[in-house]
């Protein structure tokens, strides 16, 4: 099912792009990718399971109702790039996962820095 999602998203991504995408599949788009990153929620993330869930269900749900808004052209021709993305998908996510590793990295060697310069 994730592979599922991952391939429906990359191809929401690309039809954001084409100039043949309706302006509101856009904008809900954009909305459900807000909602996505925001900490606000429908259900907060302080319930255990709960919290997590509404973000594992709601995406999901928008990304392909939106698709199905898609004109059959831009939705051809997404998928045509997106299956041409999918054989540098196994090099993307290593390199995103590099970058946020060496983030967290930073993030985590410039608190105990400043961690250190203030009680050291």
């Amino acid at each position: 099912m994730l592979k599922l999602f991952r391939h429906d998203f990359i191809v929401m991504l690309i039809a954001l792009r084409n100039k043949d995408t309706p302006k509101s599949v856009k904008g809900l788009l954009v909305a459900a990718l807000l909602y996505f990153i925001s900490p606000v929620d429908l259900v907060p993330d302080a319930l255990p399971l709960a919290g997590m869930m509404d973000d594992l269900v709601i995406v999901p749900m928008a990304v392909e109702g939106l698709r199905k808004l898609l004109p059959y052209h831009v939705l051809r021709d997404s998928e045509a790039k997106a299956a041409g993305f999918a054989r540098y998908m196994p090099w993307a996510l290593g390199l995103a996962t590099f970058f946020i590793a060496s983030w967290f990295i930073l993030l985590i060697w410039g608190l105990f820095s400043l961690i250190a310069h203030i009680f050291g």
